[in-house]
């Protein structure tokens, strides 16, 4: 059953803070595999040469503006695709889990009960029983934020920078956000 309410979930949280102080000092932790402006730019035939067999993909700022209830039809087609092609996909957001019924109907699990983004457990929960796999090196995790989507290398997962969507979010949500993009530059984690 799917949580309508952010709870804790958003709000500031341990993994969070020690993650955004790290990325500082370890730019391993900020390794992109590949970066786009736009969601539907990831390239499948990339991802399928590439061994991949899984995708998380986080909802605000990478599929729309933040806690938007409806996504473009490009967004849709393009989950569609991977879908088709084979792998497994999952949305996995820190934010309300209660407004994917179109990405539901298309067979795509929704992250629910599980420790939010960046906590390695989370991610590791997200893979084994969401998109029933166990080598995170064959998952990509897809999203706007080196926190908290990022997170997902911590995991020995790829990670996907999709440029944010800009939207109704708090401004301190876009400046740490922004910060980490900015660490990933300097460091020239950035494909």
């Amino acid at each position: 059953m799917s949580k309508t309410n952010t709870g804790p979930r958003e709000g500031l949280t341990w993994a969070k803070i020690s993650r955004s102080l790290a990325l500082l000092f370890q730019p391993s932790r900020l390794t992109t595999y590949l970066a786009f402006n736009r969601f539907e730019e990831i390239p499948l035939s990339k991802l399928l040469q590439d061994g991949m067999q899984g995708i998380l993909i986080d909802a605000d700022g990478t599929m729309g503006p933040h806690h938007t209830r409806e996504f473009n039809t490009s967004i849709l087609e393009h989950v569609q695709k991977m879908l088709q092609k084979g792998l497994k996909v999952a949305i996995y957001t820190n934010a309300f889990e209660d407004r994917f019924q179109s990405f539901e109907k298309l067979g795509v699990k929704i992250v629910s009960d599980v420790p939010p983004k960046p906590d390695r457990e989370g991610f590791e929960i997200a893979m084994k029983e969401f998109l029933q796999l166990q080598d995170p090196s064959k998952i990509c995790m897809v999203g706007d934020n080196y926190i908290t989507d990022g997170g997902a290398i911590d995991a020995g997962m790829h990670f996907i920078y999709i440029q944010p969507v800009k939207g109704n979010e708090p401004f301190v949500h876009a400046l740490t956000r922004y910060l980490a993009y900015l660490c990933a530059r300097i460091y020239g984690k950035i494909p």
